[in-house]
């Protein structure tokens, strides 16, 4: 049983007991078991101040090594959230959270229940599905009230990405600065990256390579830090065709492929496939684009905003190749999935 299977386990089981005796973090290194039990006694940003049952655990957990805390007297409905989150099943976990009534509670599971609906919220957001002011709201609210949380980073980030899709690009930037901010190597690495997301969708070319340039330089070790890296690659790619320089971009993006192995990141691989797809569209060759875009259609279709980008293309590409029904095919998508996603405007 893997680490996300066995973890889905754990919280389900929690979900039909009355109490837990004790917190329990569940992190990503955690050993023999995924999790820890203890009790929580201080948290920021950066680090869970923890005392281990038996003084069998860290004193310190790392908040980018945390994957998920059930405290003691977490609501059955908050565990049932983080259940669903933990399997991509947002609107479940929102539903869940409409059982959420005011009371008397551990100000670490109030925040968790606003980090959880916020978190869903911004996800369903992100894919087009729901309105992303009203997650950007949400998440606003969450990291004013609890900067000290272990999810500050990740609202920033997440903050900064629905800016983006509502083009409130100096909004995004303050976010991604703030993720900078974190004291972790890929952390600093994603802010980068994200940076250059952001000008990129601005169509600033420069900036963006600058962005890009910056992450490639950080050579901090680690998997997490070399999937950030391959990130930046494909967005100088991306910088190369708003230049013109088509050919340097798909030599550059042929290699990040063919040097992807079958543990790359899903989220990379779609990425390196749509800007495939938009350089082979810019230098005219509109059929091997249509197999580009189709490729992450079909293959990374979980990953919601890069499967609204590839459809809303290939509907174009369709359209002009006389495939008026697979044209017709990829507009329902963004109609029925996407409908709230930046790739859908303007698509006709």
């Amino acid at each position: 049983m893997n680490r996300v299977m066995f973890i889905g386990v754990v919280l389900w089981a929690a979900s039909v007991e009355t109490a837990w005796p004790l917190d329990q973090v569940f992190t990503k290194t955690a050993a023999p078991k995924p999790y820890y039990y203890g009790k929580i006694i201080s948290m920021t940003s950066t680090a869970i101040g923890f005392e281990p049952q038996g003084g069998k655990g860290p004193g310190e957990i790392q908040a980018n090594e945390v994957i998920r805390i059930t405290f003691d007297d977490s609501p059955g409905y908050l565990l049932s959230a983080q259940d669903a989150m933990l399997h991509g099943n947002y609107e479940k976990a929102l539903d869940s959270l409409e059982k959420d009534v005011a009371g008397d509670r551990r100000p670490e599971v109030v925040q968790e229940i606003a980090f959880c609906r916020a978190y869903s919220a911004a996800q369903l957001a992100l894919s087009g599905a729901e309105d992303p002011n009203q997650a950007g709201k949400l998440m606003f609210d969450f990291i004013k009230n609890f900067a000290s949380s272990f999810h500050y980073y990740k609202a920033c980030e997440l903050m900064g990405d629905l800016c983006v899709t509502v083009d409130k690009f100096d909004m995004a930037n303050k976010y991604f600065s703030k993720l900078a901010e974190a004291p972790w190597a890929d952390y600093k690495i994603r802010a980068q990256v994200a940076l250059g997301r952001s000008y990129l969708a601005q169509g600033n070319a420069a900036v963006a390579g600058k962005a890009f340039d910056d992450a490639l330089s950080n050579f901090a070790p680690g998997d997490l830090a070399e999937a950030q890296r391959t990130a930046a690659r494909i967005g100088k790619a991306r910088c190369m065709v708003l230049t013109g320089k088509n050919d340097q971009a798909l030599r550059s993006l042929n290699e990040v492929i063919e040097q992807m192995e079958d543990k790359s990141p899903e989220l990379n691989a779609a990425m390196a496939y749509n800007a495939l797809g938009t350089a082979l569209r810019k230098a005219g060759r509109p059929k091997e684009a249509i197999r580009a875009f189709l490729h992450v259609h079909l293959l990374y279709s979980a990953q919601p905003d890069l499967d609204a980008e590839a459809v809303a293309n290939l509907a174009t590409l369709f359209a002009a190749d006389h495939k008026p029904n697979h044209a017709a095919e990829m507009r329902a998508i963004l109609a029925d999935k996407y409908a709230n996603s930046r790739w859908a405007k303007g698509v006709k």
